[in-house]
């Protein structure tokens, strides 16, 4: 049976608190708020991949079982998920994945724009210098991807690179507002993509954005922010046949 833990160390895409290594191990055993974000975090992660497609159900029991916890932090994960706008119903009649339209693409590419852009731009005058090479490192990751059908790895990388500039932005409430929306913008776009060429790519600027970032070149990274979400919206009409 999958745990919380063990689905976690299998992705190695989870980051530890600031200043740790980014392995759960070292944070020892685990307190109840913290097993709820890991289980909504995993949960994150399958809607982001399309591992858990729109119109799928969740139940509480169901959950609980595939990661072997008890129902309490699975409830709790499941309601903020909802709270965040990736789940609908609630936990009487159990939950499901929320479908997004094309009208609710454009609007969360707005709020990503608006709201990323002068983010970027604080964490280019603030980050510490020992964030950048797990950057760059992300950075010609991301670059390199081809999709081949599978956009997995892509959508996870990404999620993890703007999760680490957004964690040095000084500004929690706004990276997770921003947070939610990247979640929400790959729900849409990833069953389209699986149709792309095998030899089609994403954005490819991200190693660009981080050197810029690491530059302290504030109105550069914000430009590339721009250029990023503009791209987003192009292949989501290229491949989605909208807008």
């Amino acid at each position: 049976m999958q745990t919380a833990t063990d689905s976690v160390l299998d992705t190695g895409l989870r980051f530890g608190p600031a200043g740790s290594t980014g392995d759960p191990r070292e944070s020892g055993p685990l307190r109840r708020t913290s097993l709820r974000q890991e289980i909504a975090d995993v949960l994150s992660d399958d809607l982001v991949t399309g591992r858990l497609p729109a119109g799928t159900s969740l139940t509480v029991n169901e959950t609980a079982q595939r990661f072997g916890v008890s129902a309490t932090p699975v409830r709790e994960a499941l309601i903020q998920l909802a709270a965040h706008g990736l789940l609908q119903g609630g936990h009487h009649r159990g939950f499901q994945v929320c479908r997004f339209t094309w009208t609710d693409f454009a609007e969360i590419v707005e709020s990503r724009r608006l709201l990323g852009v002068p983010l970027i731009g604080r964490v280019a005058r603030t980050a510490p210098d020992e964030a950048m090479a797990s950057l760059r490192t992300l950075g010609d990751r991301l670059d390199a991807a081809r999709w081949n059908g599978d956009v997995s790895d892509v959508a996870l990388l990404d999620r993890r690179y703007f999760g680490e500039l957004g964690r040095w932005s000084g500004n929690g409430r706004l990276a997770d507002v921003l947070a939610v929306l990247r979640v929400q913008s790959w729900m849409f776009i990833v069953p389209h993509l699986r149709d792309a060429p095998p030899t089609t790519s994403g954005w490819g600027r991200y190693r660009e954005l981080a050197d810029r970032v690491a530059r302290r070149d504030a109105e550069g990274s914000m430009a590339l922010m721009r250029d990023y979400t503009a791209a987003g919206r192009r292949i989501a009409q290229q491949f989605a046949g909208a807008g």
